[in-house]
């Protein structure tokens, strides 16, 4: 028995299943139940889901505001949070981040926690620091948003951006500048005569468009030999003029919503046809540097027989060493023309108020021009001008009041450094806006005056180590030197040649917004006076 296998199994009587089992066992298996046993199920791996979700928001947010390098840097908690706090300032605000900036500033100090891993100055010596050091790299997220990122302005490599940047020096250095001279001179003079034209018609000019007009004829012709006739457009609003601002505001766009590039520089040109029309004058002016580009790329002796010298000779050099793309050469005239047309107009919009406003600038800078030009059809030459004390002052004013460009032009801290006597961490994120150089009021008393006698005193004269409206450092604006050519002759001519009045302009027409420039919220207009007065001027 006991080897016998039966003997191994253990006796389990048989009996029938209990009658009132069979219901439980019919219900546990039915479709009702398991429906709700799976949307248990689910709800319970939702709540995992969610709560995982949670913990991890929490110890980002924890992690933002308490443990990250920048925690001990003073500044609003949501900006801390996400950089989309700027983007509130800049996009749906519509260009009031720098002056919520002056908001942060005088409220937590001259260093500010502008995002997660972001800080702002407001001290001028930071500005230094930020911006003199070549070891600190353009940070990709802001300049990526550039339709050029491959040009000298847009390219955040530093080695790339200095063999860039060296292949244009020449072009833009002063003795080119005053080689082309007369390229400036003869676009001032057909804008006066155009000006000339619109008093007789009874127009009242848009000094801004005007300008604009000016700049774009000027960098143009300068660049590339060629001229876009942007004077002889009604209102002086060429086309690409017209579409300006537009394009700038989906380059921002951009930066702050980069999933938007395809819908915005990606749609077919049959539907910007339908939706709007006026966008097409972008890629078409842009068209246009292109084909030019095309063609010299196909048949380079067009260089040699070339009657101006363009940036084509300087970018397409082969003894530089680099053979740059298509796109490269597309991009870096794109930068030129438009940093080329804003700045110049910006500036000389400021001014042209400003000298119009105030009687007493106005009789000043007349008297001078016309102590040294006494014939008022006499050439007045660049270097003549530029020795001209008073006109140089009001320059200066205009460049400190105009600021240039006013956002702030983000620069990534390559190693850990004092910035305005503030150790930064490696890797931060740091930015400055010229405006809080220009207007600082231990620098410039009453900073927001118009006065060009504070850059005449005795006193004055490490003032200029504070104008950075053209940037300062490795990467500050290479057309430095032909921006400050233009001012001299624009302001110059315009002054001693014509006498002009404002017509309904008040200050609050250049408060502005920032848009990577100033926006003016109004318009500067003026016209010419009868023409007895320009006679005896």
């Amino acid at each position: 028995m006991v080897g016998h296998p039966e003997a191994l199994r253990c006796p389990v009587p048989r009996s029938k299943p209990c009658h009132f089992l069979r219901p439980c066992l019919w219900m546990a298996y039915s479709s009702p139940v398991q429906g709700f046993l799976q949307v248990q199920q689910r709800t319970d791996l939702l709540t995992l889901v969610g709560g995982a979700v949670l913990l991890l928001l929490f110890c980002r947010v924890s992690q933002r505001l308490f443990f990250h390098p920048l925690a001990r840097f003073p500044g609003p908690p949501a900006a801390a949070l996400t950089d989309y706090y700027i983007t509130y300032y800049d996009i749906f605000k519509g260009g009031e981040w720098i002056n919520q900036l002056r908001k942060l500033h005088e409220r937590y100090g001259p260093v500010v926690r502008v995002g997660p891993n972001k800080l702002h100055f407001s001290d001028p010596s930071a500005y230094d620091d930020i911006y003199r050091d070549s070891r600190f790299p353009k940070e990709p997220w802001f300049y990526d948003a550039w339709v050029s990122y491959t040009s000298s302005f847009g390219c955040t490599d530093i080695k790339g951006a200095r063999e860039r940047r060296s292949l244009l020096h020449p072009f833009f250095s002063r003795r080119s500048v005053l080689r082309l001279e007369p390229v400036i001179q003869e676009t001032v003079d057909r804008f006066i005569s155009s000006m000339k034209q619109n008093r007789i018609e009874g127009n009242v000019i848009n000094i801004f468009h005007g300008l604009q007009s000016i700049s774009l004829e000027v960098i143009t012709t300068f660049c590339f030999a060629k001229r876009f006739d942007a004077i002889d457009y009604p209102g002086y609003q060429h086309p690409f003029l017209a579409i300006f601002l537009e394009s700038m505001r989906g380059i921002f766009l951009v930066q702050h919503f980069p999933f938007l590039r395809p819908l915005i520089f990606g749609l077919p040109e049959w539907l910007v046809k339908i939706i709007a029309p006026q966008s097409l004058a972008f890629p078409a002016f842009t068209r246009t540097l292109g084909d030019q580009i095309d063609a010299i790329l196909e048949e380079p002796t067009l260089l040699e027989k070339a009657e101006q010298e363009t940036i084509y000779h300087h970018l397409l050099n082969p003894k530089s060493g680099q053979q740059l793309t298509t796109d490269a050469l597309q991009h870096e005239a794109n930068t030129l023309v438009a940093a080329g047309t804003d700045t110049v107009a910006n500036i000389g919009n400021m001014a042209m108020f400003q000298i119009l406003n105030n009687k007493d600038v106005q009789r000043r800078l007349r008297q001078e021009l016309r102590d040294a030009f006494p014939d008022v059809d006499s050439p007045m030459p660049l270097e003549k001008l530029e020795k001209l004390p008073y006109l140089t002052a009001v320059v200066q004013e205009s460049l400190r009041l105009g600021h240039g460009v006013v956002t702030p032009m983000p620069r990534i801290a390559a190693q850990a450094k004092s910035i305005g006597g503030y150790l930064v961490p490696q890797g931060t994120v740091v930015a400055m806006s010229v405006v809080f150089v220009h207007t600082n009021p231990d620098i410039f008393p009453q900073p927001l005056k118009f006065d060009p006698d504070r850059w005449l005193k005795e006193t004055s004269s490490g003032l200029h180590n504070y104008l950075v409206a053209f940037s300062k450092g490795p990467r500050q604006c290479i057309g430095m030197t032909l921006g400050w050519a233009e001012l001299y002759l624009i302001i110059g001519n315009l002054v001693r040649r014509i006498d002009l009045e404002l017509v309904d302009t008040t200050k609050e027409d250049v408060e502005w917004k920032a848009l990577l420039s100033p926006r003016w919220k109004g318009r500067v207009k003026a016209r010419i006076k009868k023409v007895e007065d320009v006679v005896g001027s």
